[in-house]
């Protein structure tokens, strides 16, 4: 296969710059306010956000996952702890989360630690799933080599038009992100991009400006 040069690629950002007057203390508040404007203006579902994860031997892993409520207690999402990124919660509990809305060229990148959430509530998410997700959710060994498809979609068919109650697997639940730093970021005219980088201290969150 032959280079492919991308360096033509190029779109300048010509929004408001983010003024840090505007700027909440509270990095959750201003999670909130961001994510209330993506959803007004997001054509795709702006919930969607990159979660990366390392496994023991440090190599890191990403892929998109869906949102599922946030709070001060953290951001969750859920999925199988038997996939490649439940194994390497499991390992070692660091993860980022990176939010990407293009409509307002705008991303939010949060750093913390991932903790299973409890039984109780995964139980709830679980149970208001339709029935096709609860089916794939329990039929799915997530991340391991399939080799006939077609027999997989048929297992979830017939499931799906069973009168079987579909329980929810142990191995599928949720897991709560804590974090320790999030990075607001706003693209800039010429690449000078706004970025805000939000740390946890003893006495709460330290605001400070980052070069583009």
């Amino acid at each position: 296969m032959e280079e492919k040069s991308l360096y033509h690629m190029r779109k300048d950002y010509s929004p408001a710059p983010l003024d840090p007057a505007h700027l909440e203390q509270d990095p959750f508040l201003q999670f909130a306010k961001w994510f209330d404007q993506a959803l007004e203006f997001e054509q795709m579902e702006a919930n969607a956000m990159i979660v990366s994860t390392c496994d023991l031997s440090l190599r890191p892993s990403s892929r998109v996952v869906l949102l599922k409520s946030y709070s001060r207690e953290g951001f969750v999402f859920f999925t199988n702890y038997h996939s490649k990124k439940g194994r390497d919660l499991t390992a070692n509990p660091n993860i980022s989360l990176l939010f990407f809305w293009p409509a307002t060229m705008r991303q939010v990148r949060i750093e913390g630690r991932a903790h299973k959430v409890e039984e109780a509530i995964s139980q709830e998410y679980f149970s208001g799933r339709p029935r096709e997700s609860k089916a794939s959710s329990a039929l799915s060994r997530q991340s391991e080599p399939l080799f006939e498809k077609e027999q997989f979609n048929d297992n979830v068919k017939n499931l799906i038009e069973s009168d079987q109650e579909i329980l929810r697997p142990t191995h599928w639940g949720g897991y709560v992100v804590v974090p320790v730093s999030f990075e607001f970021w706003q693209g800039g005219i010429g690449r000078a991009h706004d970025r805000y980088l939000y740390k946890k201290g003893p006495k709460g969150w330290n605001i400070s400006p980052l070069y583009p």
